[in-house]
Parts: C-alpha cells; sequence; structure tokens
C-alpha cells in the first residue's frame, strides 16, 4: 500500500464504521418517531405523502428503522467525509461522467484507474441487468420444485410489482455504486494494486452490507434506548458463527468481487450498476412473489453457495461481454 494514500484508505473504513455506530444510536428515535406517525395517522386525515409514510411505518419492524436509521447516518456524513478526505489536499475536480473529487495528493498519472466515459455504458447497464436476473431469478424458480418456497400471485398484478421493483432497485443500485464502487473502491485503486483493490472493495461492500439487519432478527424492546446497539450485537455474533458467516458473507462478497471485477475491467460504472440492479430486482420480486420461508423468499439470494456460484456465473459472463474492451491491457493487475 502506498504510504501517502494509505490514510485515505482508513478514512474509508471509519467512515463506514461511525455511520454504523450513529445509525445504532438514532434507529430507537427513528422507531419511535415512525410508529408516533402511523398512530396519528390512524387518528386523523394526513395529506397523501404522510399517508404513505406512515403506511411504511405502520407495517416496519425495528430491523427496517434500523438499516433506514444506517442509510440516514450514511447521508449526513457523507459530506462532511467527503470535505475530510480531499480539502487539506487541494481542490481539483477531475471531468467527465461519475468522477467525484478525490485526494489532490493521489491524482497522479500513473495511480489508480480513473473513472472514463465509456461510449457502450447503456449497453452495459442492460447487458449487467439481463445477466444478473437472468441467472438469479430461473435458479429461484428451480426452487420451487424442492419446497424451498412456493410461489403466489402478486396484489395488483405483475407488471406494476416489475416496475416498482425495477425502478426502486435501479435507483438503489444507482446509489450504492457511486460510493462503493466510485468513491471507495476509487480511493483503494490509488492506494494498492488492481487486485488487492478488488478484495479489499468486495470485503468492504460484504461486511458493511453485513450489518444491516434482514427481517426475523429480534430485539428486546425496540422502543429503548441502545436498543440500536443491542440488535448491532446479535449481528456480530451471528458473524462469529463460521457457518453463519459463510452462509452468509459468501454471497456478498461473490456479489462485491463481481461488481468491482466489472468497474475495474470497463473503467466506468454502467455495468456494474446494471449487475446490482439486477440482483436486487431479483431479490425484490422473490420477496414479493414468494412465500413459506420464515425469513422470506427474497433471503435464499443472501444465503449459501447456489447465489454464489450464480454470482460467480455472472461475472464470468460480464467479463466475456466485455471482452472488446481495448484499455484493458492497459492496467496492470
Amino acid at each position: 500500500m502506498r504510504n501517502e494514500a494509505r490514510g485515505d484508505v482508513w478514512k474509508v473504513w471509519l467512515y463506514a464504521a461511525a455511520s454504523v455506530t450513529l445509525g445504532a444510536w438514532i434507529s430507537p428515535l427513528l422507531y419511535n418517531a415512525g410508529k408516533a406517525l402511523a398512530e396519528v395517522s390512524s387518528a386523523k386525515s394526513t395529506n397523501g405523502l404522510l399517508d404513505w409514510l406512515a403506511g411504511i411505518c405502520r407495517a416496519a419492524d425495528f430491523t427496517r428503522f434500523h438499516g433506514a436509521a444506517i442509510l440516514l447516518a450514511a447521508a449526513l456524513l457523507f459530506l462532511p467525509w467527503m470535505e475530510w478526505i480531499h480539502a487539506p489536499r487541494g481542490t481539483a475536480v477531475a471531468r467527465g461522467p461519475w468522477r467525484l473529487r478525490l485526494p489532490y495528493g493521489a491524482r497522479m498519472a500513473l495511480r489508480g484507474q480513473p473513472l472514463r466515459e465509456q461510449p457502450n455504458g447503456f449497453w452495459h447497464l442492460c447487458a449487467g441487468f439481463l445477466v444478473a436476473a437472468g441467472l438469479l431469478l430461473p435458479m429461484a424458480v428451480a426452487m420451487v420444485p424442492a419446497g424451498f418456497f412456493s410461489l403466489r400471485s402478486p396484489v395488483g398484478g405483475l407488471a406494476p410489482l416489475a416496475v416498482k421493483t425495477l425502478s426502486g432497485g435501479f435507483l438503489l443500485a444507482a446509489v450504492m455504486e457511486v460510493f462503493f464502487r466510485g468513491v471507495a473502491m476509487g480511493i483503494f485503486l490509488r492506494a494498492m494494486r488492481p487486485s488487492a483493490a478488488l478484495g479489499m472493495s468486495a470485503a468492504f461492500f460484504a461486511l458493511v452490507l453485513s450489518v444491516i439487519p434482514q427481517a426475523g432478527v429480534g430485539v428486546a424492546d425496540p422502543d429503548a434506548a441502545g436498543t440500536g446497539f443491542e440488535l448491532l450485537g446479535r449481528l456480530f455474533e451471528q458473524l462469529a458463527d463460521w457457518r453463519a458467516l459463510g452462509a452468509k458473507l459468501l454471497p456478498l462478497l461473490a456479489l462485491g468481487l463481481v461488481l468491482a471485477y466489472a468497474r475495474w475491467r470497463t473503467e466506468s460504472l454502467w455495468m456494474p450498476i446494471g449487475l446490482h440492479t439486477g440482483w436486487l430486482f431479483s431479490k425484490g420480486m422473490l420477496g414479493a412473489l414468494g412465500v413459506a420461508v420464515p425469513q422470506g423468499a427474497g433471503a435464499l439470494l443472501l444465503h449459501g453457495l447456489a447465489p454464489t456460484l450464480a454470482l460467480l456465473i455472472a461475472g464470468i459472463l460480464a467479463h466475456y461481454l466485455t471482452a472488446h474492451h481495448a484499455d484493458e491491457a492497459a492496467v496492470r493487475f
């Protein structure tokens, strides 16, 4: 690791730790506020936006509020963190799509891999989505005869559900890719060799997503102060079990590695956004259509070897779909 860029790598990890800690602290406050809004909305009429938000709060359990609190904390800390990693060392701003201002001292011609304009960006976006969704959804449907879960008809029809899931998945994937592969991985690439940067990017992505709880993780008293830290402790206890760690972390590591490799190979975020959108779309559709699984049918894409293998195959297909990329030989792996 290059000494002058080592501090920026540590700042990435410190930002993630601070976001998780702040999110755990404010999660009971957010839970109480959300449930209060739901109660007030049920007692008297409010405007459409508040009714919609109250409906979400009414149906959400503490784990949903905990995840939202972490995302809120990350948003609140993002601008101060960005100022922390670049303000002391200059104000140079790069040009081009998807480029964010990074430490001036790291902007040297032979270091890192700047995001470049990609003429085939829309094709990469669509191809990534089709590869991920085309592998994960059939894999999940193939589990129906084995009794893992059963399918149900969606309320309101399949087409509206697909449009809603696709639009939400795309927006979330775009935001996550700008941070994880645009900013964080950009810093990793400026501090170490590409192979090490890809590995650290995958590990960082998997660990951050591991501390965002899934449905089914309960707490004793969601109203009490410190409940967020109690939930966080339970998540770390699960990670201490090597069987649970392997089942939960392997698919996330595979996803993070595939997304990082797609960003490095194409020097853009179009392919990672497409792959990530396909994963979120598959997870969302399976969660809405599948029943008879305690954690939700969408959890099948988060655990075990089957989604891990499917994601690695998606990465191989993405490699061959971008085999024409002319600048690959210029990057030392």
